[in-house]
């Protein structure tokens, strides 16, 4: 059996390649998945400049949290 490695993306069910295999549509493969990134990693990296906030980013979200459940006044309409 051939063996070729291709790097792609993840999208749901569907894996997208980089380039296209020489393999005809339609023919049946087996599909080993080897994740680039450590668990988490993804998450970390789309977190952007809060991705090493913790404690910082902890308080601030509480506060969000909080300013969401201040009684408001009844609405005059």
């Amino acid at each position: 059996m051939n063996k070729t490695i291709f790097r792609g993306i993840v999208r749901g069910k569907n894996i997208e390649l980089e380039e296209a295999p020489a393999v005809p549509n339609g023919e049946p493969v087996m599909v080993e998945i080897h994740p680039q990134h450590a668990a988490g990693e993804g998450i970390r990296a789309s977190a952007g400049a809060w991705a090493d906030a913790g404690e910082e980013l902890d308080q601030w979200l509480e506060e969000v949290y909080r300013s969401r459940h201040v009684e408001r006044p009844a609405d005059p309409l």
